[in-house]
């Protein structure tokens, strides 16, 4: 049976592409820094740690699991104006979202070598294309993240495959967090709607149908890509 492994799997789109694969029949071992429920296997750590892909690659051996897949989801953000730019936060945010990929990918690709069809998926943005006011340090390591895509999907070809998801607003329990911040909240998501083509930010079921897609046979020919799931964000502003 086919594993696949994914990080930042307690959040919103971690959860919804643990559920989807889970329904196509995978083995799922599912990693994040809180208890995963529903998956088959998971390890509580911090990704950016090497002792969780250590961790990771223990619980691969044990039960002789066929990995076949790795999605990078996990991520945090960070606002801070360059002015007041804080170089202890912008280091964890290229540890978190860019570092922890690679060793990840590192600890991995022995295991993925071996699967017919193995594919690599990472989470990027489309903040890394368009510039986000006061989100510099997120919108870098999202940059980063487009360019290590296409860099590994180079070294790693042809054996494994590597592509990129860059989602556009995702209504997941963040991205509500802060929009229940605004002054007022009904107002903000109304604009934040009519700002994509399709009058809507989308939701994390959506972008787990995208991940899938990459990490399938369906997407045979795609490696190295930024597929942009956005909603028409991008060529309506």
């Amino acid at each position: 049976m086919k594993t696949v492994v994914i990080t930042g799997a307690a959040g919103g789109m971690g959860s919804a592409t643990a559920t989807l694969f889970k329904s196509k029949g995978y083995q799922v071992l599912a990693t994040d820094r809180e208890e995963i429920k529903g998956v088959d296997f998971q390890v509580v750590g911090d990704v950016a740690n090497e002792a969780t892909w250590q961790k990771i690659s223990t619980v691969i051996e044990q039960n002789s699991l066929e990995v076949s897949s790795l999605i990078n989801i996990a991520g945090r953000n960070y606002f801070d104006l360059i002015d007041d730019a804080k170089k202890s936060e912008w280091l964890n945010m290229f540890e978190v979202n860019v570092v922890a990929m690679v060793i990840g990918i590192k600890h991995l690709v022995p295991y993925l070598r071996k699967a017919p069809g193995a594919a690599i998926v990472n989470m990027s943005s489309i903040s890394a294309q368009i510039g986000t006011s006061g989100y510099a340090a997120y919108v870098a390591t999202k940059g980063a993240v487009d360019s290590l895509t296409k860099a590994l999907a180079l070294e790693l070809a042809p054996q494994i495959r590597i592509n990129a998801v860059a989602p556009g607003w995702i209504e997941t329990p963040f991205t509500v967090a802060g929009l229940n911040l605004s002054p007022d909240p009904v107002a903000y998501r109304k604009e934040a709607e009519q700002m994509h083509a399709l009058n809507r930010v989308g939701t994390p079921q959506e972008i787990a149908n995208v991940i899938y897609f990459l990490a399938s046979e369906e997407s045979s020919f795609l490696t190295g890509s930024i597929v942009v799931a956005d909603g028409g964000y991008l060529i309506k502003n």
